[in-house]
């Protein structure tokens, strides 16, 4: 050992504080600071359809604004026939979102609650378009998000490897001027004043720890019962709207049926429960104006089925317009038409049949449908006139017995052919004459059969024989069937008249008005046949002098155009036989 010059031997050197009590000494510990880990990305805003076509699909909100509606040109197309081509409007607005409706028909809903101005949206918030809902959600802007602490830095490790941190060091104590040693600090025990006080500020450290957590526990029950109403609120609120919408749908089904009635019921309970529905207001209204209509259209087709079809056809002309049943009130005009054919033709075969007062009931049912229904016209006049006759008492005429057939020719006026038949043969044993009437009123029957398959010429023959059986007093079946020839003779001049064959035309007319007197179309023709007479005679008589040859023909068609009384008539044939000598 080697020793000072004083012979004590040197002072052994103090290691350094912190540095380990034995061996040479080891590496100091470093200080390592843990790295704060990278934020996660934060999700863009997005609408996700839960309900309608769209149903599943998410769309991204990257752009400053969208239209979303069902036209193909929006940045959202929803193909919803509830939804309008421009429903509604969804833009940044700020650090958030706002909504805002464009005028649609059936409006926009928020959570329920109808947007009349531009509305902000918040995360989870519902949007009602139709039958189409959107949630919308922004988890950047959500107030649900709870921050997790920054982490702070972790504590410096032991010397002897230990994870356990070291506390500092103290530095040396300073007495009356004199530093102490460590050693001699150490020495120092602590007073029990001292160790009550720590004891008393580690246990209100460890309450204040405790009652931290309790806390922070009742926040974390507080928030999640709140989160569990919301979302009760939340289901309930989709389950009611879901409802209103089934509801509203139904009432809608049912106009498109055209069920007005039925439809009402609807709206109006989904007006009392939601009032200020969308598009509830446009239905009623409809409503108030179709519902008299649709019953008036529902009691003209009983009215129909049992055959009152002047109580249908009125019932018809005052339902009015209608925007929604103008189809079925079309249809149920046109069934009332063909009604009215249908029983114009079953009371002809009643007047044949000489059921006069049937047929009069009838035809009169149906002019007060169709007042200017020709045919029903006429046969209601022929049945009328009937009735006057057979009610009219005839007078007893004393004098000669009747001849044998002279009954049955009056049955056969009447229409009654069976009852003329039965006399004849009781009289044809004893009389000729009841055995060529006999003849004649067969041969009647049988063209009168086919009366309408007949032409002008069986007409004409059936018309000719009725002359015959009645001695020239038409019966009701002759009036029928000259009804029918005078149609064909019109034609016949009406074809005549435009060819320019005017005698033809002449000759037809006349043929018309001889099977039924009161034809109006004959009876013009003859009029204006007989002004263009006087024409076509001015012309031959300018060309009798030059071209006799010319004026002949005209001549000769003036004499047909016109009757023996006319003064063109005279002067014509006069001329007619000067130029054929």
């Amino acid at each position: 050992m080697i020793r000072m010059s004083n012979g004590s031997p040197p002072a052994r050197r103090r290691p350094p504080s912190g540095a380990p009590s034995g061996g040479t000494g080891s590496r100091p510990a470093v200080r390592r600071t843990s790295a704060r880990p990278a934020p996660a990305p934060v999700a863009a805003a997005r609408l996700i359809c839960i309900a309608g076509p769209k149903d599943g699909e998410e769309f991204a909100l990257s752009e400053e604004e969208y239209v979303i509606g069902r036209a193909t040109d929006n940045a959202i197309c929803i193909p919803d026939t509830s939804v309008s081509r421009k429903h509604v409007m969804v833009r940044k607005s700020g650090a958030g979102w706002a909504v805002s409706d464009l005028g649609s028909g059936n409006g926009t809903l928020i959570n329920g609650d109808v947007v009349n101005e531009e509305t902000p949206l918040a995360n989870g918030d519902v949007i009602t378009l139709g039958d189409t809902e959107l949630r919308f959600e922004d988890v950047a802007n959500s107030t649900m998000m709870v921050g997790a602490p920054a982490p702070g830095p972790r504590p410096r490790p032991g010397a002897s490897g230990s994870r356990g941190a070291v506390p500092p060091r103290p530095g040396p104590r300073v007495e009356g001027g004199r530093v102490r040693s460590a050693r001699a600090t150490a020495a120092t025990a602590p007073t029990p004043e001292e160790l009550k006080k720590k004891k008393l500020i580690t246990l209100g450290v460890a309450g204040a720890v405790v009652v931290l957590f309790a806390g922070l526990g009742v926040v974390r029950m507080n928030v999640q019962k709140q989160q569990a109403v919301a979302a009760e609120e939340a289901r309930q609120g989709k389950s009611h709207r879901e409802r209103l919408g089934s509801l509203f749908q139904d009432a809608k089904n049912l106009v498109r049926e055209g069920k007005w009635v039925e439809a009402k019921a609807k709206l109006e309970e989904l007006q009392t429960e939601a009032p200020g529905y969308p598009g509830v207001a446009d239905y009623l209204g409809h409503a108030a104006r179709e519902i008299p209509v649709q019953e008036k259209l529902t009691a003209a087709k009983e009215a129909l089925a049992k055959k009152e079809l002047g109580k249908a056809g009125t019932l018809l002309a005052s339902a009015g317009e209608s925007q929604f049943l103008y189809e079925q009130v079309n249809s149920t005009k046109r069934a009332l038409s063909e009604a009215a054919d249908t029983r114009t033709r079953e009371a002809r075969k009643l007047l044949d049949e000489n059921q006069l007062d049937m047929a009069k009931a009838i035809t009169e049912d149906i002019l007060v449908a169709f007042p200017e229904h020709r045919d029903a016209k006429l046969i209601n006049e022929q049945a009328a006139q009937a009735i006057i006759v057979r009610d009219t008492p005839r007078p007893v005429v004393q004098g000669p017995a009747p001849k044998p057939w002279e009954p049955a020719v009056d049955r056969f006026r009447d229409g009654d052919m069976s009852g003329a038949v039965a006399i004849l043969n009781a009289c044809m044993a004893r009389t000729p004459q009841c055995k060529k009437v006999l003849g004649q009123v067969t041969e009647f029957g049988n063209l009168y059969k086919r009366l309408e398959d007949l032409d002008a010429r069986g007409l004409s023959k059936l018309m000719s024989l009725d002359k015959d059986i009645t001695g020239g007093r038409p019966s009701k079946m002759a009036r029928n069937a000259g009804t029918r020839a005078a149609t064909i003779f019109y034609k016949g001049a009406t074809a005549a008249k435009a060819a320019g064959q005017w005698s033809r035309a002449m000759d037809y007319s006349r043929k018309a008005l001889q099977a039924d007197p009161g034809h109006a179309g004959a009876t013009n023709i003859i009029s204006e046949l007989k002004a263009k007479a006087k024409d076509v005679y001015l012309q031959a008589y300018s060309l009798k002098d030059g071209s006799p040859e010319e004026a002949l023909p005209k001549f000769k068609d003036v004499v047909a155009m016109t009757p023996p009384d006319d003064e063109y008539h005279e002067k014509a044939k006069t001329w007619v036989e000067k130029l054929s000598r």
